[in-house]
């Protein structure tokens, strides 16, 4: 039996976890954004872009932010139904904690260990491999617009014409495969779900993926970019096919977004620093903003026992 004194101190240490994770990513999140070298190359440009920005356009941009991480969190609820439920705005919680930590660790790994701290003990593995499958669901939709983007008359990556609709065919046949395995692979079992939820994750990682599009339209017109639509379109989409299937690198990275989408877009227009201005925008609205508010939000993050 716990002693008062005992009780008092693990109390405090309860309501400290959260300051604690607070600090952490508020200090990892700064120096992500100081160090940055887009920013700090073509700061003073961007900011003037920026500036030029209403505030009813800015409003569009953070509906659509909204839109963005609230299907994240419908998927989030879906998977977690059988495991660990929980309502939408909790799961909205856990998403944006999520990407607090996702700003500052290497492939976003830290989405998961932000997400799980929300999870009762007893389901936090069943909750790394729940979402392992909405991930993968994501990806099946990055993959297959990403191949369908690139028979558009693509000026390069030419080879990927033939690889990736062989590699998506391969990933699809995996996801909805829903043998039973036997020997050693039978403790795989249990982690797997029910084919009616992989197919609503896959239909809530489209309507995902059309608000990432949706963004990159209006973003690309408030900045007045003369691009035409189904280019841009073409281009995000092998974007975030590129993204999705180099782990190596911090997908996070304002630097290598930045880079990419001035080599994508360049055949249809040259101006770089615009093009930059343009992956930040996008990064700040969907990476930024949301980190900083998950940071914020584990002030009041108590660990569950």
């Amino acid at each position: 039996m716990k002693t008062p004194i005992s009780k008092r101190i693990l109390s405090f240490a309860n309501k400290a976890i959260g300051f604690i994770l607070f600090i952490i990513c508020a200090v990892a999140i700064y120096n992500k954004v100081v160090t940055n070298d887009n920013l700090q190359k073509y700061g003073a440009g961007i900011k003037e872009q920026f500036l030029k920005i209403s505030f009813s356009e800015w409003s569009v941009l953070l509906i659509l932010l909204f839109l963005n991480y609230l299907i994240e969190s419908v998927k989030w609820v879906q998977v977690l139904k059988d495991v660990n439920p929980m309502s939408v705005l909790q799961s909205y919680k856990s998403v944006l904690v999520g990407q607090a930590f996702a700003f500052f660790t290497p492939v976003r790994s830290g989405d998961y260990v932000g997400r799980i701290l929300f999870l009762a003990p007893e389901t936090k593995l069943k909750g790394v491999a729940q979402m392992a499958w909405a991930s993968y669901a994501q990806l099946l939709i990055t993959l297959w617009m990403g191949t369908l983007a690139l028979f558009f008359n693509l000026p390069f990556l030419v080879w990927l014409k033939w690889a990736m609709p062989l590699i998506t065919f391969a990933a699809f046949a995996i996801y909805f495969n829903n043998r039973q395995y036997k020997g050693w692979l039978k403790k795989l079992n249990p982690l797997q779900i029910k084919q009616v939820l992989k197919l609503k994750l896959v239909a809530l990682s489209l309507l995902k993926y059309f608000v990432f599009i949706l963004q990159y339209t209006w973003a690309v017109k408030i900045l007045a970019i003369p691009v035409a639509t189904i280019d841009l379109w073409v281009a995000v989409a092998v974007l975030l096919m590129c993204l999705s299937i180099i782990p190596a690198i911090a997908l996070s990275d304002l630097v290598i977004r930045g880079q990419l989408i001035v080599l994508l877009l360049a055949p249809w227009y040259s101006n770089g620093l615009m093009l930059i201005s343009l992956s930040t925008l996008i990064w700040t609205v969907n990476f930024l903003i949301p980190a900083i508010i998950g940071s914020f939000l584990l002030l009041g993050f108590r660990i569950k026992r």
